[in-house]
């Protein structure tokens, strides 16, 4: 019989109290950043808001949130403290890393593989991709995120072409 491996995860809070697992082996950092440390860049995914400068290295910054399609707080002044986790992810040979912003981070969690449950029915399709499983952590339900689907999502992304009305 296969012995099952316990996985760790880093859990994070989003937007609307929902919590997610994120694969720790696909996490490399954490770090804290203001608003006015992002330099925006036009005609990307909406829920890229643009690049940071982490101890020499550019990285993307992306809303978390957004993507997964919470709704997002309003009113965030550029001096606000944001937390950001940064995801890693080997894309044809080559690692590509991206700064996700949170709203909090709860720590490093141990998930077996017979905790994972199947994604609830009742999340749109659209989200669901995101997502490999459910699991509890001290009663709290957490989506396990596909850290993959992030990564392949933001480099299909075509921008809309604005032009073509013209």
């Amino acid at each position: 019989m296969p012995t099952l491996i316990s996985q760790e995860y880093f859990q994070v809070e989003l937007p609307q109290g929902v919590q997610i697992a994120i694969p720790l082996e696909q996490t490399a950092e954490v770090f804290s950043l203001s608003r006015r440390d992002i330099c925006l860049i036009p005609g990307v995914a909406p829920s890229l808001l643009g690049i940071t400068n982490q101890r020499g290295k550019l990285i993307w910054m992306l809303e978390l949130g957004d993507l997964l399609g919470l709704p997002m707080p309003a009113g965030r002044s550029p001096q606000q403290r944001l937390t950001a986790l940064v995801m890693s992810h080997r894309s044809q040979e080559q690692p590509v890393q991206l700064g996700c912003l949170v709203s909090s981070l709860r720590g490093i969690i141990p998930i077996e593989p017979d905790q994972i449950q199947p994604i609830p029915k009742q999340l749109k399709k659209k989200i669901r991709q995101f997502f490999v499983g459910m699991a509890q952590a001290e009663r709290t339900p957490l989506l396990i995120l596909k850290v993959e689907t992030v990564f392949s999502l933001l480099q299909r992304y075509t921008p809309p072409n604005s032009l073509a009305i013209l």
